[in-house]
């Protein structure tokens, strides 16, 4: 049986698509032996047919190949080698593939889940279409993350006041956040006091804009103000 990788969620005329695919007997475990030829055929109902070649993939019994489909809708069977072709589903371009669901009597024996790690074949339930499932945690060589919770201390991260999570605030930034907080107290302070918003935000940059004023008054009075008379005694050097 041949179970697909994970589709586009749509086809179109002038595209190439790379598909993965595995070829699985008795849907299960690979076949211990070599397969001389493997890939996808697409019959159109005019009769017109097309085969896509697959290369096997460094996992056992995992194939891809590259389609490039015109316009129709097209019969998708699978080449498996020496054994019967299987019937995949119906590809329309453009469109989707709509994927058979796998016949119950042709599935059995034990799934070989030790054949592979983290890349591999879909989840199979008889009567259903496969669908891939993560691979586990110790597939990966990671342990379980454990679930985070909404009010799990453990849980926060280290994230600055504007939620953009990054770990440290500066320059523009900084300004942003700040600007951030007024607004959102100038907002809380009009519902609780029924001023309306603009007003307290247009308050709170004016009273801004008087700070920097009177900051700019002071280091330019600084700057004009005379240096103080030189002391003659300082630079006098008496020698006896």
């Amino acid at each position: 049986m041949t179970y697909l990788d994970p589709l586009p969620g749509r086809f179109e005329t002038g595209h190439t698509y790379t598909v993965g695919f595995w070829v699985l007997q008795h849907g299960t475990h690979p076949f211990e032996g070599v397969l001389d030829r493997v890939g996808l055929r697409l019959t159109r109902a005019d009769g017109r047919s097309v085969t896509f070649e697959a290369t096997p993939l460094p996992e056992a019994a995992h194939y891809a190949t590259s389609l490039a489909v015109p316009r129709g809708e097209w019969k998708v069977e699978a080449l498996q080698g020496w054994f019967p072709t299987y019937e995949v589903g119906v590809l329309k371009v453009p469109g989707d593939m709509r994927v058979a669901p796998v016949p119950a009597e042709m599935v059995g024996g034990r799934r070989t889940e030790e054949r592979w790690g983290a890349i591999r074949p879909p989840k199979v339930v008889p009567g259903e279409v496969p669908v891939s499932a993560p691979a586990p945690p110790d597939a990966l060589g990671q342990p379980p993350l454990p679930a985070k919770t909404q009010n799990d201390p453990a849980s926060a991260t280290n994230d600055d006041a504007s939620g953009t999570g990054r770990t440290g605030t500066s320059g523009a930034a900084a300004a942003e956040t700040v600007d951030d907080v007024a607004k959102a107290g100038a907002q809380s302070a009009a519902t609780s006091t029924g001023i309306p918003a603009y007003t307290l935000l247009l308050a709170a940059a004016g009273g801004a804009a008087l700070a920097a004023a009177a900051l700019w008054r002071a280091a330019r009075r600084r700057r004009q103000a005379p240096d103080p008379p030189a002391d003659p005694a300082a630079d006098t050097l008496a020698i006896p």
